[in-house]
């Protein structure tokens, strides 16, 4: 319990004061602790950031992973829009958490950015593998254009991490952020969509004289 009362208080600290002034002595004193007992979980302050860190990237994939597998029979497009609407929805709705991975990303000393690079690394290897499943899933249903998967993957990470990036200007404007991202959201769709499958579909439908939307 102490454990992880501790690692709360670090991540509203470095969320509130930045890395350099979320010290471990007024870590302690929140929690109710002396300074030293820290050292009985934690080795060092980097230790203790670190497993902040973490703790924030598993609680992010944890949440846009239980969000995926509430539509386990959608299409691929809303499985993928899921992954950004999910993404959208932690980040504005838990600013204090959003606020301590921001300070991670863009405010950390450089003694620790190897550290911070090679978490962030893992979490995106898993990342990818839930992309794989469903873009390969695409391509198979001729729903995606039949490009290489690891093209796919990088393009909608980097849509992920420039969707993240706008948060941070507009977190203050939550209208203006969700229209930015439904625009963004049509054009990389445009652009991965196999029309050729949707003009095949068309024209099929025309023969059977069905509906196409």
């Amino acid at each position: 319990m102490t454990k992880n009362k501790i690692k709360e208080v670090a991540y509203k600290q470095l969320a509130e004061k930045g890395y350099e002034r979320a010290t471990l002595s007024s870590i302690a004193k929140e929690v109710g602790i002396k300074t030293p007992s820290i050292y009985a979980f934690y080795k060092s302050k980097e230790d203790l950031f670190m497993a902040v860190y973490k703790d924030l990237l598993q609680d992010n994939y944890r949440y846009i992973k239980s969000s995926i597998d509430n539509i386990t029979n959608g299409t691929v497009k809303e499985k993928l829009y899921q992954i950004l609407e999910a993404i959208c929805h932690y980040h504005l709705s838990q600013p204090e958490k959003t606020t301590a991975y921001m300070k991670f990303t863009f405010f950390l000393p450089p003694t620790l950015n190897d550290e911070v690079n090679e978490m962030f690394r893992e979490i995106d290897e898993v990342f990818g593998e839930m992309l794989e499943s469903i873009f390969s899933e695409g391509i198979r249903q001729g729903v995606l254009k039949n490009q290489p998967i690891d093209d796919l993957i990088a393009s909608f990470q980097c849509l992920m991490n420039g969707i993240f990036l706008d948060l941070l200007y507009y977190h203050h404007q939550e209208d203006k952020f969700k229209r930015r991202v439904e625009q963004t959201w049509s054009i990389y769709w445009n652009g991965i969509y196999n029309d050729h499958e949707k003009a095949a579909y068309s024209d099929e439908c025309k023969k059977t004289n069905c509906d196409y939307k």
